[in-house]
């Protein structure tokens, strides 16, 4: 919650009253006069002066919060927060503007605003673009030439799987009339990593499987060429398909290895997408 000295509404005052009551002129006079400080929304010159007028104070009055929650005023004000920062919480909004976080979020609904949460995405440099662009050149060429092109193509990843999972302590709850003091035990002494790979070609779903631990290159060359086919035969993937089959894996080191590459070229010539490969794989 940001609060203000007297000394700083004074000067919103000022700048509101020398711009007309313009709020996004005080806003941007205020900015000029007083750079080091943090700027308020444009919002906040009007309310504070309304305030001013009604209270004839700068201390916020007393009132029930809920009968003058929905003013036009307020509205504006709560899109406006959110407009400037969107990563705001409604009790933040709420405490700042003294209404009920219950009327922020109906404020938003009736918007349609909604909150989202943050995903984690792979982290780029700024070399990883072109390569990024290229790929997407080339798979859009041919997409043009063949529009089923992406059926074609058997998409492959891996993922580490742990004994302590997912768990999300913001959605699980245990309801009790006092407190239960429920506990979930995490970073455990004997600790294991299970490594899985699946693959996705068309409408078929290839594995999973379990690799083996510390997966090398050696290893995972025995998985192309003696797991990876029966996988294809147990999804039932003919040898039509196969014969016109794309194969495509990231740039994990195992991969990189040059028996692994080898094997490739020689079993998909130029229909494999990898690091090192005829359609490099990028970041």
């Amino acid at each position: 919650m940001v609060e203000y000295t007297n000394a700083e509404k004074a000067d919103m005052i000022l700048a509101y009253e020398a711009t007309d009551c313009n709020g996004r002129a005080a806003q941007r006079l205020y900015a000029e006069r007083h750079p080091v400080r943090r700027t308020p929304a444009h919002t906040m010159f009007a309310r504070l002066h309304q305030q001013l007028c009604e209270t004839g104070s700068f201390q916020k009055a007393a009132r029930n919060r809920d009968r003058t929650a929905r003013t036009e005023l307020n509205e504006e004000i709560v899109l406006d927060m959110v407009e400037t920062t969107p990563s705001l919480s409604t009790r933040g909004i709420a405490n700042e503007i003294e209404i009920s976080y219950s009327s922020v979020w109906r404020i938003l609904d009736d918007s349609a605003l909604h909150p989202f949460h943050y995903q984690r995405v792979q982290s780029l440099k700024e070399c990883d673009f072109a390569p990024l662009q290229a790929f997407s050149q080339w798979y859009l060429q041919q997409r043009i030439a063949n529009p089923f092109f992406a059926a074609s193509v058997l998409f492959t990843d891996e993922a580490s799987f742990s004994r302590e999972g997912i768990f999300n302590t913001h959605n699980s709850h245990s309801w009790a009339a006092a407190n239960p003091h429920v506990t979930r035990t995490r970073a455990a002494q004997d600790r294991f990593l299970v490594d899985v790979w699946a693959g996705i070609l068309g409408d078929h779903l290839i594995g999973p499987y379990i690799l083996p631990d510390h997966l090398t290159g050696p290893r995972y060359l025995i998985f192309l060429e003696q797991v990876l086919p029966e996988l294809l035969d147990s999804a039932h993937v003919t040898a039509v398909t196969r014969t016109s089959m794309w194969f495509q894996q990231d740039g994990d080191p195992a991969h990189f290895s040059i028996s692994v590459r080898n094997h490739l070229d020689a079993t998909c010539g130029e229909r494999w997408i990898g690091r090192g490969g005829p359609v490099h794989w990028p970041p």
